[in-house]
C-alpha cells in the first residue's frame, strides 16, 4: 500500500500526556475551529495525546472521551521513556545466533521505548522449505515452498476496546487505521535490515544459500485477548514504515487466510485502508467478516 514518493502522512503518532492550560477548552469532532463541539475541559484537566495534525491534538480523557483540541490550549508533557519488555521465542538457534538476536532485541527495546510500559514478544524461526516439516510459531510461519529461510515476528497485544475508543469517532466503519503501529513496524523492519547485513557478512553462520536480501521475512502481529491474530507486513520508504495492503488472519476455528484491502478514496494518510465487503453476493458472510469482528467494526 505504497504512497507517492516523497509524501508523508498528515498525522504523526504521539504518546504524551497533556494538561489543559486555559479556563475552558472545547474538544471538537474534527481538527477545525468550525467543527462541532463534543465536550469541554477545564484548567488542569489531564489528557493523553494520541496524535497531532496541523497544530491540533487528538486526545483521550481518563473517562474515555475522545476528540480534537487546539494545541494552543494544551501543555504537552513528555513522559520519561520506558523500555518495553520483549520476550524472545527462538527456534533451535546456535549460541552465536542467540548472541546476535539478544543484541538485536536490546536495540529494539531502546527504539520502542515509550511513556507507558508495554510488552512485546519477538519470535524467530526457520521457514520450512518444500517437503520439510515445520512447527509454526505464528500465523504464516509454516508456509512451504518459500525462499525466505528466516522469519522475524514482533507480536503486540491488541485491545479492540482501546482501538475503538481511539478511532471510532473519526473513521468510517471498515477503515483500518494502523497509525499506532507504525513505530513497531519501523523497528521490526529496521531489525530485518540489520539481520540481512549480518547474514551478508556471515552466511555460513545462518546457513543461508539464497541472496541475503531475500533471506529474512518480517511480520508484525496484533494479538487480542482471545488469542486471535492479524499479521501485517510492510516496507521502509526513505526510512518511513508503510504497511502492505494484505492482512493474514489466524482466527480460532479457521485455517489461516489472507485478505486484501484498498486505500479509501477519502483518506489521504498512509497506513489506512478499507476492508473488503463482509458479505458474499448471495448474502452470506465472507471471510472478511472475521476482520470486521477482530477490529470491532459493525456491518
Amino acid at each position: 500500500m505504497a504512497g507517492p514518493a516523497g509524501l508523508r502522512p498528515a498525522v504523526a503518532a504521539t504518546v504524551n500526556a497533556g494538561v489543559i492550560k486555559v479556563n475552558r477548552a472545547n474538544v471538537r469532532k474534527t481538527p477545525h475551529k468550525q467543527s462541532p463541539k463534543i465536550f469541554s475541559l477545564q484548567r488542569q484537566d489531564k489528557v493523553q495525546i494520541l496524535k497531532e495534525r496541523d497544530g491540533w491534538f487528538y486526545i483521550v480523557t481518563d473517562e474515555g472521551q475522545c476528540g480534537w483540541i487546539s494545541g494552543s490550549l494544551v501543555k504537552a508533557v513528555t513522559a520519561p521513556a520506558i523500555k518495553p519488555e520483549i520476550k524472545i521465542f527462538a527456534d533451535s538457534l546456535t549460541p552465536r545466533q542467540k548472541g546476535f538476536i539478544n543484541g538485536l532485541v536490546v536495540r529494539m527495546q531502546g527504539d520502542l521505548a515509550a511513556s507507558e510500559p508495554r510488552k512485546f514478544a519477538f519470535l524467530i524461526s526457520r521457514i520450512a522449505a518444500a517437503g520439510e516439516k515445520s512447527e509454526p510459531v505464528v500465523v504464516g510461519s509454516g508456509s512451504a515452498g518459500k525462499s525466505n529461510p528466516w522469519l522475524l515476528v514482533l507480536r503486540y497485544p491488541f485491545s479492540r476496546k482501546v482501538y475503538q475508543r481511539q478511532h471510532a469517532s473519526e473513521l468510517e466503519s471498515a477503515v483500518v487505521d494502523l497509525l499506532l503501529y507504525q513505530k513497531p513496524l519501523q523497528v521490526l523492519l529496521k531489525a530485518r535490515e540489520i539481520m540481512v547485513a549480518e547474514i551478508k557478512k556471515n552466511p555460513a553462520v545462518w546457513s543461508v544459500s539464497t541472496p541475503a536480501a531475500n533471506a529474512v521475512e518480517a511480520l508484525l502481529v496484533l494479538r487480542n485477548e482471545n488469542g486471535d491474530q492479524v499479521a501485517l507486513s510492510g516496507f521502509l520508504e526513505d526510512g518511513f514504515p508503510v504497511f502492505n495492503d494484505s492482512l493474514i488472519l489466524e482466527i480460532h476455528g479457521f485455517s489461516p487466510f489472507s485478505i486484501r484491502a484498498t486505500i479509501p478514496a477519502n483518506v489521504t494518510d498512509f497506513n489506512k485502508f478499507d476492508l473488503p465487503s463482509p458479505y458474499l453476493p448471495n448474502g452470506n458472510r465472507s471471510t472478511a467478516a472475521l476482520a470486521y469482528d477482530f477490529f470491532g467494526f459493525s456491518y
